[in-house]
């Protein structure tokens, strides 16, 4: 989607005209319908246009007012009701691009404008007068906010690029956030990122910012729900229903072809269904896009699905005007995918396993002409959650004995099993987990540290930073005990789900010109999944119920009932013997690079891949996932930070 950016000096000094230029200029990828910006004063605001709705052929931004300099990108899900609170013409509304809507918004409510913005948006509102200025972003979209802050001086922009074209602002590694990405852990502020310095604004935040300093708030979250109140268990499928379909309804805004990514899990099964629906009311096609292996690699799994083509075609056959396309990404290595999503994200992503066939397929649906793509992201916590890990335990240990024993009962008749098979894997096996890992702590203790098993952290690097001390204080702090309850679970997920996703969908859509929409996020329908009754997710012992009866007669049965987890990436081990030569170079341009051999543990990396060398076992290509891939991005980060410079 569209980006902004833009900085402010609070005590009125100039900025300099080359620093804004080269800011502007590095949002240009951004840009592709337009680049256009303000400078006011000490006030410098920024909007990149990528034109993808209907209404955004109109988008003015930034623009000016009396009092206020405004910039905004927005793709709202709202925007009728909005266009009916500010009285505009039905005439005029083909006409009104979403962050016009924004803008009256904030003139509106002031401060508590996010509150009423439903959607993909960010934006950002100086006052000129009072000099203060306020920006904010979604409650849980595909949407990336980054700031820089150091009075009198503050800086914004959509992506981290946009803050490093600024004399102001060192292009310096976050060690603490390396450290985090290398072992797992949370480590740092959960607003920090991997660049020292700059901040992200976290997903249902808003900050103002002053000569008085800084103010970061919430205002939206999902611990503050009421119970939905309806007359019937039909009642309670129907609302899911409606409230998915609208979900998915309001994302299908577009100029251009629109796309799904469709595994065979339910989420993205559901989207798709949903989507071909609606588009084929009108005649319109769906471009359905699945990732499948290249290289047999059902033997590395166990018990997850390697293929998933075979329950996603079960998907798309149901519905005509679905084009599904294969995407074995043949021509997209592994490690040249990493690399480029090194240039892309400026940032360490999560699932370097994967960034071949994410690649692959983005590349695919450009050539289609799809501007917009439909994923389901934020499922697991929302449309399809699964009632908690340790739901049965949680009841017992919290005294509710009764709600226990018929929970265990369905859960015992769902699954076919005895009394003891089902008491031992609902209640025994969860309690022992966490003794399980204790015991082992206790007998590793003095020998070898919790990560040097996964991952590529240089033991030098792990000491200097005091890593063993960093972890230990984690692990001690309040609230972090061994068991939580389902509601903290399921808010820990969506919260990281949404943290995690939507800056690296908006940052990729930036690099295809597309928008990543993800109707999973969509507020009002996590709202309502998150009011219903816990019944209602685990009805009769089965597990993410709401969502497999809502679908039932639009799913297939295959899928709607399918318990089996889809691994995509399954064969990357395979794939990277396919192409030995990028990674023995790889490995060896990171010896030759002493800030990389300074953080990874290259001589593990190297034996690492030997071993996979020497047979390609589930072990082995576990390890060339979580401490080769995760080491190589690693360090493709580190050399993207060390080669960017000001344009």
């Amino acid at each position: 989607m569209s980006a902004i950016f833009g900085c402010i000096n609070f005590d009125g000094g100039t900025l300099p005209p080359d620093d804004l230029a080269y800011m502007s200029e590095s949002m240009r990828r951004w840009g592709a319908d337009g680049l256009y910006s303000l400078n006011i004063n000490s006030v410098f605001m920024g909007f990149a246009n990528l034109s993808i709705t209907p209404e955004s052929l109109h988008e003015s931004m930034p623009l000016k007012t009396e009092q206020l300099l405004f910039t905004s990108a927005a793709r709202l899900d709202n925007r009728d009701e909005l266009c009916g609170i500010f009285g505009i013409p039905c005439p005029d509304r083909n006409s009104t691009p979403d962050t016009n809507l924004v803008l009256k918004a904030y003139c509106k409510w002031g401060e508590s404008a996010p509150r009423h913005l439903y959607g993909d948006w960010s934006f950002a509102a100086c006052n000129l007068k009072e000099k203060t200025l306020f920006i904010a972003r979604d409650h849980l979209g595909n949407t990336g906010l980054y700031y820089y802050y150091r009075p009198p001086f503050f800086a914004f922009s959509s992506d981290p690029e946009g803050l490093f074209a600024l004399k102001q602002i060192e292009r310096k590694i976050n060690e603490t956030k390396i450290a985090a990405y290398l072992t797992i852990s949370p480590l740092g502020d959960a607003d920090d990122t991997c660049w020292a310095g700059i901040k992200r604004l976290s997903a249902g935040c808003k900050l103002s910012v002053s000569t008085k300093g800084l103010n970061n708030l919430r205002y939206w979250n999902m611990n503050d729900l009421t119970a939905a109140s309806v007359s019937s268990e039909d009642n309670y499928l129907a609302g899911f229903l409606d409230s998915f379909k609208s979900a998915v309804k309001s994302r299908l805004r577009s100029r251009y072809a629109i796309g799904s990514t469709l595994s065979a899990g339910l989420d993205s099964g559901a989207v798709t269904a949903l989507a071909a629906q609606i588009l084929g009311r009108s005649g319109e096609t769906l471009h359905a896009f699945t990732s499948v292996p290249e290289f047999a690699c059902q033997y590395l799994l166990n018990g997850a699905l390697a293929d998933e083509w075979g329950l996603a075609s079960t998907v798309s056959s149901r519905f005509k005007n679905i084009k599904h396309h294969k995407i074995n990404a043949s021509n997209v290595a592994p490690i040249k995918a990493i690399e480029r999503i090194a240039v892309i994200a400026h940032a360490p992503m999560h699932a370097a396993a994967n960034m071949h066939w994410i690649m692959a397929l983005l590349d695919q649906a450009q050539d289609c002409g799809v501007r917009v793509m439909l994923t389901g992201q934020l499922g697991n916590g929302g449309v399809s959650w699964s009632g908690g890990r340790d739901r049965i335990l949680f009841l017992f240990a919290s005294g509710r004995w009764d709600e226990g024993m018929k929970a265990i009962a369905e859960w015992k008749q769902c699954h076919g099993v005895s009394w003891i098979s089902a008491i031992t894997s609902a209640v025994v096996k969860p309690l022992l987990r966490p003794l399980r890992s204790r015991a082992g702590c206790i007998i590793g203790r003095g020998r070898k540290d919790s990560w040097s098993g996964y991952s590529a952290i240089s033991p030098d690097f792990a000491r200097r930073f005091g890593l063993r001390e960093a972890l230990k204080s984690i692990r001690n702090a309040p609230g972090s005990g061994d068991f939580i309850s389902p509601a903290e679970e399921r808010f820990l997920t969506l919260q990281r789900n949404g943290a995690m996703a939507g800056p690296i969908w908006h940052l990729f859509g930036s690099a295809f010109n597309m928008e990543v929409r993800d109707p999973t996020a969509d507020i009002p329908l996590i709202e309502y999944c998150l009011s219903v009754p816990e019944i209602q997710h685990n009805w009769k012992g089965g597990d993410r119920m709401l969502i497999r009866r809502g679908m039932e007669g639009i799913l297939p049965p295959e899928v709607q009932w399918s318990t089996v987890r889809g691994k995509q990436g399954a064969d990357v081990a395979l794939r990277l013997l396919h192409h030995r030569e990028e990674m023995r170079a790889v490995l060896d341009r990171f010896s030759n690079t002493p800030e990389i051999s300074a953080i990874l543990d290259l001589n593990m990396m190297r034996n690492v891949w030997k071993a996979l060398e020497i047979g390609v076992t589930a072990e082995s290509a576990n390890k060339a996932t979580t401490v080769l891939l995760r080491g190589i991005m690693c360090g493709c980060f580190i050399e993207d930070a060390l080669n960017g410079s000001r344009l």
